[in-house]
């Protein structure tokens, strides 16, 4: 009986843990995602990830641009110069645009080493297998491209605001990862990734109300590592193969001690061929 009663309360346990902190698939979370963008807190955020989005995809160039976004409607490829342009959304929504592609994040129907630039907006907070999609977004980029990652930064104000959010709000929103930058740079030394590029946003507090310039001045120069969000840039980095020639094979040539027996002998066997013809000569002469 005992046991029994064990089991159902650790029973009820995984399942409260579960309904308040467990992830739920993106496309379940996919409402309250957008909801807590279009507050005032996420529009502050969003605006601030915008501007530095911009800046780095005008400085760079190539033949395809993929974007992967948790909010696919918002436009974050009008500065940029690349070609061609598309978005990957792993579900369907009704859109006659032809730059979408649908498709599961960890899973990209692309041919390996083809995208120039990828743009990552909170995809691996809001992925249940975030190193999948890191790994499959590493497959598809051609030697020395970038990727453009975002996420939020769990060392931040919005970060320590997550436990109370989770127990004193339904939203799917806030069960998310949290990754830290060192954990991101060990994923990119596995995939042969490089940072090149970090930079932090948005220091004032994590409230739809009580926003003012000076509270973004005062964090940013008390706590400038922690900001809400982080940017980063990978460059991904292939050793160029070479093919190992074999080494020159110099033609043998036999030494000079070797040259001198060699004709010592030859002279020898000479000589004494030169006897024996001479020994034969004169046995024919005297038969």
């Amino acid at each position: 009986m005992l046991s029994h009663w064990l089991n159902n309360k650790k029973e009820q346990l995984v399942n409260c843990y579960n309904d308040y902190y467990a992830m739920r698939p993106w496309h379940v979370a996919q409402t309250d995602i957008k909801e807590w963008f279009d507050s005032a807190l996420g529009q502050r955020v969003l605006e601030e990830e915008k501007v530095r989005i911009d800046s780095l995809l005008s400085e760079m160039f190539g033949y395809h641009l993929m974007t992967m976004s948790v909010l696919p409607s918002q436009d974050w490829l009008s500065h940029s110069p690349t070609t061609h342009q598309f978005s990957v959304i792993p579900v369907e929504e009704e859109s006659n645009n032809e730059k979408r592609v649908q498709a599961e994040f960890e899973h990209l129907p692309i041919v390996s080493n083809s995208i120039d630039v990828a743009l990552l907006h909170h995809v691996l907070d809001f992925s249940l297998s975030p190193h999948q999609v890191l790994r499959e977004t590493s497959r598809v980029l051609i030697p020395n491209g970038h990727i453009v990652l975002v996420g939020f930064n769990p060392w931040s104000l919005l970060g320590a605001k997550r436990p109370v959010s989770c127990l004193l709000s339904r939203s799917q929103f806030y069960r998310h990862h949290y990754l830290r930058v060192s954990r991101l740079k060990d994923w990119c030394k596995v995939l042969e990734l490089e940072m090149v590029y970090c930079d932090k946003g948005y220091y004032g507090l994590p409230f739809n109300h009580y926003y003012s310039d000076r509270c973004e001045t005062i964090g940013k120069t008390l706590y400038p590592f922690a900001g809400a969000f982080y940017v980063l840039v990978l460059r991904k980095n292939v050793t160029p193969m070479r093919m190992i020639k074999p080494p020159w094979k110099k033609r043998k040539v036999l030494p000079k001690w070797q040259k001198g027996v060699a004709n010592s002998s030859v002279s020898s066997s000479v000589k004494c061929g030169s006897k024996i013809q001479c020994v034969n000569k004169n046995s024919s002469d005297r038969t």
